[in-house]
């Protein structure tokens, strides 16, 4: 099955754009890696995104996307530690699947920060307000198709 990224929303590509340099870079490599690894991602397990199976990247700056066999070996976060010094960022994206024509779209829904102060939304509320946007679009796709 090829793998294919859909092209960036607008909204995705301003939340880019707004990001620092080595952020912007970081970003951009692992939507790029996707089209490897479409699964690289964690499933979302709760709310409106979990029910469509979409997927997230935790990232930092100094996160390396292209080490792809884990040659650098990741810090694990000991018990004591508190979850919310993990990787502050979020790229939250959906995988579609066109069986007919054999290929998998990789549709990237936010980039932002995982856990942002109010009245800033993270990464999860804004992809999920984009997602019926989303879903409407594959509908009208499919109908085109028949």
């Amino acid at each position: 099955m090829r793998t294919v990224i859909a092209p960036l929303l607008p909204e995705v590509e301003a939340e880019l754009l707004a990001l620092d340099s080595r952020l912007q870079e970081v970003t951009r490599r692992y939507i790029r890696r996707l089209a490897l690894e479409p699964l690289l991602g964690s499933i979302v397990p709760r709310g409106p995104l979990a029910t469509v199976g979409a997927r997230r990247i935790y990232f930092d700056r100094g996160n390396q996307p292209d080490d792809l066999f884990g040659s650098r070996r990741l810090p694990g976060r000991r018990g004591e530690q508190d979850p919310g010094e993990g990787p502050a960022w979020r790229i939250v994206y959906w995988v579609a699947e066109a069986q007919r024509a054999q290929t998998r779209i990789i549709v990237i829904l936010a980039v932002g920060r995982g856990h942002a102060k109010p009245p800033s939304a993270n990464a999860y509320e804004l992809a999920t307000r984009r997602l019926p946007a989303v879903a409407r679009a594959k509908t009208s796709e499919r109908r085109r198709a028949q």
